[in-house]
Formats: structure tokens, C-alpha cells, sequence
């Protein structure tokens, strides 16, 4: 069983080792995982209700002048309902076919750091290589997740740290077909959701202090600093897996002499 104060305190000392490169890998990886916000607000644009339908309007036609401010407010409102669907099909195609891409590539740096000091283009090595299958195993993550999750939150959940492993193996074998890389990481989930929900549960005060210091402690710290325990945890699982044949390396880059 792996142990996830070995991890932490591992990539701890791998993250001073190389700061600035991993503080950089983390932040694209934010952006590109993080998605777009939104924020919306409501304003009573048609003033007090109760005045307009009024019966003591002095002769003025209430309903008629309710008719045309909704009428004069229609066409804006498709308009503006037009440019959200325009907008969030963009935002859906965009993350399929470049950040989901652009994410695996940042695990793929963050993975191969253990071994070599990887270069700045390895984020961008899915778009070299099997690029459309990697898009489409990402795509069927990503779907499978969010139906499991309309069925209830939980098995949402579940099926999340089923599929945790899912762009570890897009980034290392990007070749890999889409079935066996699920199957793979059920498999090395296997016994070990539980274990890597607390992981992630050990991070939540470093999430609240990003919170609090508005996003700056997780740019230059907390964030890195879990991808780099997270792709530990990847590579922990992989020496039990049998589909591997894995091959421990002689020693950790960055500790080399």
C-alpha cells in the first residue's frame, strides 16, 4: 500500500529542486482544466409590475404598454440567448479539441520530470501524437463522468477516481485504445479510491489558503505541488500494475549528483 505522506513529502522536495518550471506547468494546466466562469445577474427591467397593470393609470393602457416593452425586449433576449449558446458551443469544442489535449500534455511534464528534465513542448506533445485518440478517450472521460453524475452525485464521484488515471495514460501512451485505458484505471484504482479521496482531502487547506490569498498561493505553491504528488501517485500505482512490465528508473532526476 502506498503511503501519501511519502509522496507529498517527495514532491515537496522535487517541487524546491525546480520551482519555477513546475509553478509555470501548474498555471497552464489551471487555465486549461479550470474552464470559463460565469457570473449572472437579475434586474427588474420592466420597473414596478404592480404599477403597469394597475387600473388607476389615468386612461393609460396598461397592458398595452406592457405588450410593447416585452415586445421591444424579445428580440434581445434571443440575441442575447443566441450569443450564450454560441459562446458555450465554442467553449465545448475548445476544450475538447485543444485544453483537454493541452491537460494530458501537462501530465505528461509533470510525470516525465521524475526521470528527465522534460522540455516546455512536451505540453503540446499530444497534438504531435495519436492526437485524435487521445481527444477521443479525454472526450469519453469526461461524458462518462458527467452521465454517472446525472444519475446521482455519488457515483459521479466514484466514477471519477475510477477514471483518475485516464491522462496519465493518454500522456505515456498516447496510443493506448480507449477500452484499456479504462480498463487500466479501474484497474489501478482498484482498492486504492478511498485512499487517493483522502489525498485529496489532505490538500483542502492548502485550497482554502489559495481561496483566501485570491488564487496567488495555489499559483506558486499548493497547485504544482499536488500535480506533482498526483503524477507520483501515477507512477506509485504503475509498479503493481501487471500491464506494464515497469522498470523502477535508476534515480529521480533532480536528486542526481
Amino acid at each position: 500500500m502506498w503511503n501519501r505522506v511519502g509522496l507529498k513529502e517527495d514532491s515537496k522536495t522535487l517541487l524546491r529542486l525546480n520551482y519555477w518550471p513546475f509553478v509555470l506547468v501548474a498555471f497552464i494546466h489551471a487555465v486549461v482544466g479550470g474552464g470559463v466562469a460565469s457570473r449572472s445577474g437579475r434586474a427588474n427591467a420592466l420597473g414596478d409590475w404592480k404599477y403597469l397593470i394597475s387600473d388607476d393609470n389615468y386612461g393609460y393602457d396598461s397592458y398595452g404598454m406592457l405588450r410593447e416593452i416585452v415586445s421591444f425586449i424579445l428580440p434581445f433576449l434571443g440575441l442575447a440567448l443566441i450569443t450564450m449558446l454560441g459562446m458555450w458551443a465554442v467553449m465545448v469544442v475548445l476544450n475538447i479539441f485543444v485544453l483537454s489535449p493541452i491537460e494530458v500534455g501537462c501530465k505528461r511534464y509533470m510525470t516525465m520530470a521524475r526521470s528527465v528534465k522534460p522540455e516546455y513542448n512536451e505540453m503540446i506533445f499530444v497534438f504531435r501524437n495519436c492526437y485524435g485518440n487521445v481527444v477521443k478517450t479525454m472526450f469519453l472521460r469526461n461524458l462518462y463522468t458527467f452521465l454517472w453524475t446525472l444519475l446521482f452525485v455519488i457515483p459521479g464521484i466514484v466514477k471519477m477516481y475510477e477514471y483518475r488515471m485516464i491522462p496519465y495514460l493518454m500522456a505515456e501512451y498516447p496510443d493506448m485504445a480507449s477500452d484499456e485505458a479504462f480498463r487500466i484505471s479501474r484497474e489501478m484504482m482498484m482498492g486504492n479510491k478511498w485512499e487517493a479521496f483522502v489525498l485529496d482531502l489532505s490538500f483542502l487547506g492548502w485550497d482554502l489558503l489559495s481561496a483566501l490569498t485570491f488564487g496567488l498561493t495555489g499559483v506558486f505553491y499548493s497547485a504544482p505541488y499536488q500535480m506533482l504528488t498526483n503524477s507520483a501517485l501515477y507512477l506509485t500505482l504503475k509498479k503493481t500494475h501487471p500491464s506494464f512490465g515497469y522498470q523502477k528508473p535508476d534515480d529521480n532526476y533532480y536528486f542526481q549528483k
